[in-house]
């Protein structure tokens, strides 16, 4: 059931869709706020992000390989290489993922629990295999990034800056990626999406 609030920096009103949602970037004021079960905490101010062109929007509804979703946020990830952007999704069951949007290159993943050792980063090489559980993953990019700000409501603590490390693989057609940071490892599965795999309904 969404939640009713007002921003505690501008006084506008702001509604939570997701019972998953830890942070809310209010679209007035542009303050980033941290969802709690006692309250709300101001965590400072998103950057404005600059529109590139998408099918993706905050508020937009579709649906990946039939299931029914609604687009209710987005990060963006600064690397040496430029930028991409993860959208945060409530799907009609209420599960919650993230579609990775890099370049025009899709992939749809959903956080996971890590119940097995991984090698050390700095040891992961790409284009190699490392131990994963009972199989193999293979390596196929590794790096580092930065949050260049966020949109909508996510599912994540992440102010804008805030440094990760991540890597990503494939293992039997699923694609893997950890990602790294101050608080630990995180696990998220998934697999690549075509193109006609994703319709936006206000785009159709």
């Amino acid at each position: 059931m969404a939640r009713q609030l007002a921003c505690p920096s501008c006084g506008a009103p702001l509604t939570i869709e997701s019972a998953f949602t830890t942070l809310l970037v209010c679209s007035y004021c542009g303050a980033s706020l941290n969802i709690r079960d006692t309250g709300v905490d101001i965590t400072g101010k998103s950057a404005k992000l600059a529109d590139y062109p998408s099918r993706f929007s905050i508020g937009a509804a579709g649906k990946v390989k039939g299931r029914g979703f609604q687009v209710l946020g987005r990060v963006r990830y600064n690397n040496y290489d430029g930028f991409w952007d993860e959208w945060f999704l409530e799907f009609s069951d209420h599960q919650v993922g993230w579609i990775t949007e890099d370049e025009g290159d899709l992939t749809l993943v959903f956080k996971s629990k890590l119940t097995f050792p991984v090698p050390p980063y700095e040891q992961m090489r790409v284009s190699t295999f490392i131990p994963f559980g009972n199989g193999r993953l293979f390596l196929s990019e590794k790096g580092e990034a930065s949050v260049a700000g966020a949109q909508g409501e996510i599912s994540l603590n992440i102010p804008p800056g805030k440094a990760i490390r991540y890597v990503d693989g494939n293992m039997a057609n699923k694609a893997f990626r950890l990602v790294i940071d101050d608080n630990g490892i995180v696990l998220y599965t998934g697999e690549p999406l075509e193109f006609n795999d994703v319709t936006i309904a206000n785009s159709e």
